[in-house]
């Protein structure tokens, strides 16, 4: 056997570094060699942290030949895995334009427009390709992901039953069903299908994830919060942004005019008000945080969303308990240290298990701060108490309280939550 068909047999067992060195060892030999820059260029993409290094690889291959489509294909959907969706639907256009009856280019191009969270057009594209060669399994896996995305529930189930009856075996599919079932508020059924995810393919992060989600998904509270995701998810980031300005701007005008009625109204919306913006941001760890409490499910958690349970979930039934023992007892020190340790939860939970290193380090550098003036604000009033609050802290308590508010608007930012650095 040459060292060309060992690399490929192990890429198809996905045994892909020991594919990707036989591969280096082909091009060593053969540098021109357009047809092994591709299959490099997949086993690359198809492993943690090596996407801007397959995007390099798969370059080199389009430079040695500009006319292939296959490229151009690749190139698209590692695109679409760093999130530059714009350039990928470039280089998805340019692989039809050369091959327009290939279904891997349609395809490319209907996972482009996913990158851009383009529902419609993905599934127009999935739908092309699914015509022309009905067993494509990635036009499949496309066509249900985006049908459950547009709220299609109906359409979606018979995808999904398709992707199951021409391949049982098939993880990806399972994954997608799991997802199926999750929306449509099924968690048990949700949880077998993620289970079987995993027994087929015990390395996918998706099917790790998905059971994650389930096992949250148990309780009430994060059932609620992941309807608010899958109504979020139908819309492109733009329109998301329009529908958090709106919302706040019809807060602040009800705000207003509940105040000329009954300041006690006008107070009672701002509680709701505060009581959403925590459920939006505190739900992921405070469901992480119940994961923990059962033996089993705890299992599959990672050491940042074990980290994101504590220091959300954990430190916010804490924070809850000192905020209400300190009024009990009208203490105002205790009280502090209460709505301080509830302050901290929000860009704690912005912090522990965010992909994107821009992220960890702005939110983190957040949380830090929070835990020190939060500290220093409990200290200083502890040792002064009864007398009134010292300057130093209400400074310490507006800036600590201004962090807070920021953070509810920058988790807004998707490249502050997502991983880039591949």
């Amino acid at each position: 056997m040459s060292e060309l068909s060992h690399g490929l047999l192990l890429q198809d067992q996905g045994r892909l570094e020991e594919a990707e060195a036989c591969f280096y060892s082909v091009l060593a030999r053969e540098p021109d060699n357009d047809f092994v820059y591709g299959r490099l260029a997949l086993c690359q993409m198809s492993q943690p942290g090596k996407k801007r290094r397959a995007l390099e690889t798969v370059e080199e291959a389009i430079r040695l030949r500009a006319d292939e489509s296959f490229y151009f294909s690749v190139k698209a959907i590692i695109l679409g895995e760093l999130h530059r969706g714009r350039e990928s639907l470039e280089a998805a256009e340019t692989a039809v334009r050369l091959n327009p009856e290939d279904t891997f280019a349609l395809s490319a191009k209907a996972n482009a427009y996913c990158a851009m969270d383009r529902w419609a057009d993905a599934e127009e594209w999935s739908r092309r390709a699914l015509a022309l060669d009905g067993d494509n399994a990635m036009a499949a896996n496309i066509l249900a992901h985006t049908l459950r995305l547009q709220g299609k529930q109906e359409d979606n189930a018979e995808a999904v039953a398709r992707l199951l009856a021409a391949d049982p075996e098939d993880s990806f599919a399972h994954v997608n069903a799991g997802w199926s079932a999750l929306q449509a508020k099924d968690q048990a059924r949700a949880e077998g299908h993620f289970r079987e995810a995993l027994r087929l393919d015990p390395e996918s992060d998706m099917a790790r994830e998905g059971l994650l989600e389930s096992f949250r998904a148990r309780s009430w509270f994060y059932r609620a919060y992941l309807s608010y995701c899958f109504f979020m998810q139908r819309h492109t980031e733009g329109k998301q942004w329009l529908i958090f300005l709106g919302a706040f701007a019809v807060y602040q005008v009800s705000r207003q005019y509940l105040a000329t009625i009954n300041p006690a109204y006008s107070g009672a919306l701002v509680a709701v008000w505060l009581g959403l913006v925590l459920w939006v941001w505190l739900a992921p760890g405070i469901g992480n945080f119940l994961i923990l409490l059962d033996r089993s499910a705890r299992l599959a958690l990672k050491p940042a969303e074990r980290h994101q349970g504590i220091a959300v979930g954990g430190v916010f039934a804490l924070g809850a308990l000192t905020t209400i023992l300190g009024m009990v007892i009208d203490h105002a020190p205790v009280l502090l240290a209460g709505v301080g340790m509830l302050a901290t939860t929000i860009p704690a939970s912005l912090t522990f298990g965010n992909a994107s290193s821009r992220g960890r380090l702005v939110f983190g550098s957040v949380t830090a701060f929070l835990y020190l003036a939060v500290t220093a604000v409990v200290v200083l009033e502890w040792v002064r108490h009864p007398a009134p609050m010292h300057p130093v802290s209400s400074t310490l308590g507006t800036c600590a309280l201004l962090a807070t508010v920021a953070c509810t608007w920058l988790g807004n930012v998707r490249a502050l939550r997502r991983n880039s650095d591949d």
